[in-house]
């Protein structure tokens, strides 16, 4: 099945207009927009999202990182009809990923990994992933 939409963040084409893109990049693209969305942001959706926000100041600690993967699973289940998700990874502090060169060495306490591996159930040899970090103190935001 084929999906075509404008990639997020939302860019120009070289020609000035909206990008388009399609197939998993563009449900990756919508995921992220889903993971990054609070319920109550879109007026005429006010459940659509993910309710991650809640979690900011909250211990980084297993029960954070349970209630973060219960919203995320939960979101997807709700909102993502097209694809099947195949794991979800959530550690404490950075992981594997690189923080941006600004971040100090002490934010690393206040950040949680988020690796999701997805795939479309009508291309399941070809397995996306989507990876983002979720501040969990208002520096972040």
């Amino acid at each position: 099945m084929s999906f075509i939409g404008a990639p997020y963040p939302i860019v120009k084409n070289p020609k000035g207009f909206l990008a388009s893109q399609s197939g998993l990049e563009q449900i990756k693209s919508d995921l992220l927009c889903l993971l990054l969305t609070s319920p109550g942001e879109r007026i005429m959706l006010p459940t659509f999202g993910t309710p991650l926000r809640e979690l900011a100041f909250e211990q980084n600690d297993a029960l954070v990182i349970e209630k973060a993967r219960e919203m995320i699973v939960s979101a997807i289940e709700t909102w993502e009809p097209r694809i099947t998700v195949s794991e979800i990874n959530i550690n404490n502090g950075p992981g594997n990923l690189t923080l941006n060169s600004s971040d100090l060495r002490q934010d690393v306490d206040h950040i949680l990994s988020i690796q999701i591996k997805f795939f479309d159930p009508e291309e399941i040899q070809e397995v996306e992933e989507l990876v983002f970090e979720l501040p969990l103190d208002n520096q972040g935001t």
